[in-house]
């Protein structure tokens, strides 16, 4: 066996150690009124993505959290389907916008702060077209809506727009405020999970409600439009749990991650392109030093 096949069967080892243990973090969790549950999968599946890359991370957390709903909710095919696609997409995320920051040398808090300005905007237009509309029958079983006329045409602005948008700034500025006395490798990282996590909460509404939706109007039997009223309420039931695993999930990834990549980044499984930016970094470091002593010699020649 040559010398990259090894590591690839490695680093396939260590996947799937790392899905038993997403599988097994996500029976540490608090039950939530809701039925909903915080847990600790989505942990595991975040520091995978940055250790090892998107597609390794989206299989440790698709697989991981996917295998705990086939056991435990069988009976809720809609569940199951949801746990695959979405974790998948967030795992995927925080490694591929991790290496993307880090090999292009974005400045994160300029990152963060035009997208603060961008969902502040949203959040204002979004909720002054929503109250200079219509609300004639505003309920939860219509998605909170209000109709608004473009070119003689209804169009409906829903309620959610400006919440989710006020919800996103929130985490990004949470995430700026964090990100202030880390290092340039964890402001990559807090990037990339604030992002990967908001996506997960916003993915976890709108596929509940239209995976349900569809699922008790094609196989239940139900009119549609009562299917996904109730679809539509149970999703923004779940809104708090969510929230909370996500936060949850960032503060303990920012916390661990850079204590487990030191002790992990000099063997070969791990050894990445991101490996490539501290060499960089330490090659930069080492120049200004470098110059920096030039410089005093030089001065120190001249008062001489």
């Amino acid at each position: 066996m040559n010398e990259k096949k090894r590591i690839i069967l490695k680093k396939v080892i260590i996947v799937a150690m790392l899905i038993a243990l997403c599988f097994a973090a996500t029976f540490i969790k608090i039950d939530m009124p809701t039925g909903d549950m915080v847990h600790l999968g989505n942990f595991v599946m975040i520091m995978a993505a940055l250790l090892l890359g998107g597609i390794e991370g989206g299989l440790v957390g698709s697989l991981g959290m996917g295998l705990y709903d086939i056991i435990f909710y069988s009976n809720r095919p809609t569940t199951i389907i949801r746990t695959f696609i979405l974790k998948f997409i967030v795992g995927f995320l925080v490694g591929f916008l991790f290496r993307l920051v880090l090999k292009k040398k974005v400045s994160t808090k300029a990152l963060l702060i035009s997208s603060i300005a961008f969902f502040l905007a949203l959040f204002g237009i979004s909720l002054t077209l929503f109250l200079v509309g219509n609300k004639d029958g505003f309920s939860f079983a219509n998605g909170l809506t209000a109709s608004i006329l473009v070119s003689g045409k209804a169009v409906k602005i829903s309620l959610y727009i400006p919440i989710f948008s006020l919800l996103f700034a929130a985490g990004l500025t949470v995430a700026l405020i964090l990100s202030r006395k880390l290092s340039s490798r964890s402001k990559a990282a807090l990037f990339a999970i604030t992002i990967a996590v908001l996506v997960n909460i916003l993915g976890e509404f709108l596929l509940r409600w239209l995976f349900e939706g569809a699922y008790n109007t094609l196989i239940g039997g139900l009119a549609a439009e009562n299917a996904f009223s109730a679809s539509l309420l149970t999703a923004t039931s779940k809104i708090p749990g969510s929230l909370i695993t996500g936060f949850a999930s960032i503060l303990l990834a920012v916390l661990v991650y850079e204590p487990v990549y030191l002790g992990v980044k000099n063997l070969e499984v791990f050894n990445d392109d991101t490996l490539q930016y501290d060499e960089r970094k330490e090659a930069e470091e080492n120049k200004e030093e470098i110059s920096l002593n030039n410089n005093s010699n030089t001065v120190q020649g001249n008062l001489n």
